[in-house]
Formats: C-alpha cells, sequence, structure tokens
C-alpha cells in the first residue's frame, strides 16, 4: 500500500515543524521575560508577570553542561568521539571551577552584562533584518575573497558552518565563529611543564592579520588582560570581546578580530588596510579562558547586532588530527564560492600563492584616512551605551532596593566612580581620556539624573526600578540600533566610503 499525497505533505509539514523546533536554542527563550516587563507597566496586564519565569533560561548553557557532566560521572551516558579529543587544552576541575566563578562576575559586571543582552536582542533584529532566514552555507556566498587572519599553522578549536559544531549557534553573531590557537604536535597549546602565564602559550603575541582588504570602522582597545589563564580572565574586563578590531570588506559584509592583546592595535577607524597587513597580536582580552583568536564575519559593523556569515578560506591547506565533523555530520560542502570551510579539531595552515584580486572596498586617496561621521557615530552609540548600563544596574539594584531614590544614588556613585577613573589617567597616568569612554560616563550619568527625576516627581508610582530599569535598557537598545543603522547606510555605505574629506 502506497501513501496517499495527502499523507505525503503531512508528514513533510509534521517534519518541517520538528526542524524548526529542534533549531531553537533554548536560550533565545530567555526574550520572552521582556514580556513581563509589560506586566510591570501596566497594572492591567499584571497577570504577565508570570513571563518572567523565562529568564531562567539564561541559566541553560550552564544547567546543560552540569548536567551532561553529572550523566557521564554516574554512567548514564558515554562521551561520544569528539574532534577535540586529540588536544590537550587546560581542563578538567580548574577549567570549570573559573567557568562557574566566571558566571556571576559576568552578570554582575554592568558593562559585560549589557553586551550579553544586547546580543540576544541583536539576534532578533538579526533575524528581522534577514526576514526570518539568517544566513547558511547553502544561500550565502561571500561578496569577497578571505585568507586565513594568521600565518603560519594554528588549530581551530571551535567553529564550524556545521550546526552541531558551531562556535555558538545562538546568539546569531557568534554563529560562524572561529577560535584559533596554536599547538603542538602533541596537541598541547603550552609546552608541557609549564605554568599558565599568558608568555607560555604557543599563540600569545602571534600577528594577526587583515584576513582581506578593507576599511576600519571600530576599535576597541585598553582593555585588561589576565596575566594568567587556566580558564580564568580578567574579573574586570570591560567588554566580552576585550581588545577588537573590526574592518568593512564589502557591502553589508565585516570581519571582526577579537581578544587582541592591550596596546598592539596598529589600526584606527578609518584606516584602510589590505589583506595580509598586520593589525595586532593575538591575546587574552575579554571572555578568554586562554590566549586565542576569535574571528568571524558578520553582516554588521556592530558586534552585539550582527548575524554571522559562514566564511570560506583561499589559500589554506588543512589537517584533521581526529574525528572529521564532515564525516561524523554526513555533511557535503555546498559549492557557492572560491576557497573551503574549515572545522573545529583541524589543524589549518595559509599556504599564501598569488593573491587574489579583491572584490570588495577599494584603495581610497592617500589622504582620506577617516571616515567622515564616523566618530559621531561612535561618540552616540557610546552614550546610548551609558544609558543602557544605568538600566542594567536599575534591573539588578531593583532585585534588592525597591526605592528608585537609592538606585539613583547607586548610579551617580558609579559616574562618580567613571569621572574619577578618566582622572586618575589624565592626572597620574599622563594618557588623555578617551572621548567615547567620557560618552559613556556621560551616558550613564544621564540614566542617574532620569533615575532620580522619575524618584523625585513621582510620575508613576507603581513603576518599580524593575520595570524602570527594563524600560530605559530597551529604549536605548532601539537608540544604539537606530544610530548604527544610520551609520551602516550612510556612513559606512558605497558613497559614505567613497568620500574622502574627513571630519
Amino acid at each position: 500500500m502506497t501513501d496517499s499525497p495527502a499523507d505525503t505533505a503531512d508528514e513533510s509539514f509534521r517534519a518541517q515543524v520538528r526542524e524548526r523546533l529542534t533549531a531553537i536554542n533554548p536560550v533565545s527563550l530567555s526574550l520572552l521575560g521582556f514580556v513581563g516587563v509589560v506586566g510591570n507597566l501596566v497594572p492591567e496586564l499584571e497577570i504577565l508577570q508570570l513571563f518572567h519565569v523565562f529568564w531562567l533560561f539564561l541559566l541553560w548553557p550552564l544547567a546543560s553542561l552540569l548536567v551532561h557532566s553529572l550523566k557521564q560521572a554516574l554512567g548514564y551516558e558515554t562521551a561520544a568521539p569528539d574532534p577535540r579529543d586529540w588536544l590537550a587544552m587546560d581542563d578538567g576541575w580548574r577549567s570549570l571551577f573559573a567557568f562557574l566563578l566566571g558566571v556571576p562576575l559576568s552578570v554582575l559586571n554592568p558593562l559585560l552584562g549589557r553586551q550579553d543582552v544586547m546580543q540576544l536582542l541583536g539576534s532578533l533584529t538579526a533575524v528581522l533584518r534577514h526576514r526570518g532566514s539568517l544566513p547558511a552555507p547553502d544561500t550565502h556566498t561571500q561578496s569577497t575573497t578571505y585568507r586565513l587572519p594568521v600565518a603560519g599553522t594554528w588549530t581551530v578549536v571551535n567553529g564550524s558552518p556545521i550546526k552541531a559544531y558551531s562556535h555558538s549557534w545562538f546568539p546569531a553573531t557568534q554563529r560562524y565563529a572561529y577560535d584559533f590557537v596554536i599547538t603542538d604536535d602533541d596537541g598541547r597549546t603550552r609546552p608541557q611543564g609549564t605554568d599558565t602565564s599568558v608568555e607560555n602559550y604557543y599563540c600569545y603575541g602571534e600577528p594577526v592579520v587583515a584576513p582581506a582588504d578593507g576599511r576600519v570602522v571600530d576599535v576597541h582597545d585598553g582593555d585588561p588582560e589576565l596575566g594568567r589563564a587556566g580558564g580564568f580572565s580578567h574579573p574586570l574586563k570591560r567588554s566580552v570581546t576585550g581588545n577588537a578590531v573590526t574592518i568593512r570588506h564589502a557591502p553589508e559584509e565585516y570581519s571582526t578580530l577579537v581578544h587582541l592583546i592591550p596596546g598592539s592595535i596598529d589600526v584606527g577607524p578609518g584606516d584602510y588596510v589590505t589583506r595580509g597587513e598586520q593589525l595586532a597580536r593575538c591575546g587574552h582580552s575579554g571572555n578568554s579562558s586562554e590566549p586565542h583568536l576569535h574571528f568571524q564575519v558578520q553582516d554588521h559593523p556592530t558586534f552585539e547586532l550582527a548575524a554571522g556569515f559562514p566564511v570560506r578560506f583561499d589559500d589554506t591547506t588543512v589537517d584533521t588530527p581526529g574525528v572529521d565533523v564532515t564525516e561524523t555530520a554526513d555533511w557535503h560542502e555546498p559549492t557557492t564560492g572560491p576557497g573551503r570551510y574549515v572545522h573545529v579539531g583541524q589543524r589549518v595552515t595559509h599556504t599564501p600563492s598569488n593573491e587574489p584580486p579583491q572584490t570588495g572596498d577599494q584603495p581610497p586617496d592617500a589622504d582620506a584616512t577617516t571616515l567622515p561621521g564616523l566618530g559621531m557615530v561612535r561618540m552616540l552609540a557610546q552614550t546610548v551605551n551609558g544609558f543602557a548600563i544605568g538600566g542594567f544596574v536599575t534591573v539588578l539594584a531593583g532585585l534588592v532596593v525597591p526605592r528608585l531614590a537609592t538606585v539613583a544614588v547607586v548610579l551617580g556613585g558609579l559616574t562618580v566612580l567613571g569621572v574619577a577613573y578618566h582622572g586618575w589617567r589624565r592626572l597620574v597616568e599622563n594618557q588623555t581620556a578617551r572621548l567615547t569612554s567620557v560618552a559613556l560616563t556621560g551616558g550613564l550619568s544621564g540614566a542617574a539624573a532620569l533615575v532620580g527625576a522619575f524618584s523625585t516627581i513621582n510620575a508613576l508610582p507603581s513603576l518599580g526600578p524593575f520595570a524602570l530599569g527594563a524600560g530605559v535598557f530597551v529604549a536605548a537598545f532601539l537608540a544604539y540600533t537606530a544610530v548604527w543603522e544610520y551609520a551602516r547606510r550612510a556612513v559606512l555605505s558605497d558613497t559614505g566610503l567613497s568620500k574622502s574629506d574627513a571630519n
């Protein structure tokens, strides 16, 4: 008996539904927590506060790791062959302890908390920007050719265009990212018998180069770096990316190079760079368990709002010492352009030949070393980030302090600390404060004034710190999105890039 066309159609529909449901990352369900904020703002919709329970899904990665480890320890689950089995990196109890310690530090650090939540919201805007279907290897064709952003032989410890081996399938910005380290023949990232000082890692201090011609659109430098690794990163880091460089290579195609050594970045916003040109050195800043280079190609100039692109590398040879994930996943590489994809567990080497002609941004006039309006965009974005940090702190403080006046004092205290920090850098370290950092402090002071005003005028008596903080954060996120959308469409458009007059 054969199935009827109707039965076949029903089964196909059910298969599509199952595929859609399994594609949902549990962490993304935490976005439903914002529905609970509506319940805080509108008394008639108080029942919506039940949606606050969805914030617990932010703990999914931690819970999943602990459950997985417990199952293996009790013998209920056997570890499947992993493409990283041949590696001897820093792991075990020390790394697990560092990870568990880092979770509360990240949550309580408002600079990191702002970025983490914006990555969640940014993934939603990325889905809307791509009309519900994010870029994939079989649908995306990159606009230019890329080389590996390093020289010599490196090892891919995270990343693949295959979902099961992705760096991080969610948030969308890191979906097709890669983490690179240097290993010896035994799979170690530092010589056997050496301690976890960052200088002992093979990749630490190695040059990081431009993967293709393009224009630098953003640089973050000065983030502190811990002198030890072994799973630990600096507790006072100011960004999940640490020190980073973002380059525009073609319309709506950018690369970001992350976790660089502070002070090693040789380029600035507006500079034009050529393929293979040294940008900085590989480091251990930001969210980093040990020195490595995080690299990704994306559709947007900002890390938080971007959707990641799968990237193919040319002039690359590959060695697979362990499990070949393409065979494990029965994955066949789409032929959507030149070059090749690389996968976790592989050792990859840039093998230079004749550098191919670039199809992205073309070299500007020698005097055109800055982008008109980019400096103002970066200052506005940081001012808005200051408001977002104020909103984030208001939410956290509201969990323990019910009075808005007290929260306003806390925000004012943080503003004073920011001003004192800039004064210290100027008077003691003889360093001029960056305008973007000053703008961030200014935005935080604006948030403090706003919360103080709500407390003084008592305009909305039923509005507590949690609801007000969430409202300020969402408003700041929308403003941040608007600022960078303007930059993407005007300042960083082909028209904007062709201008030679600098601000």
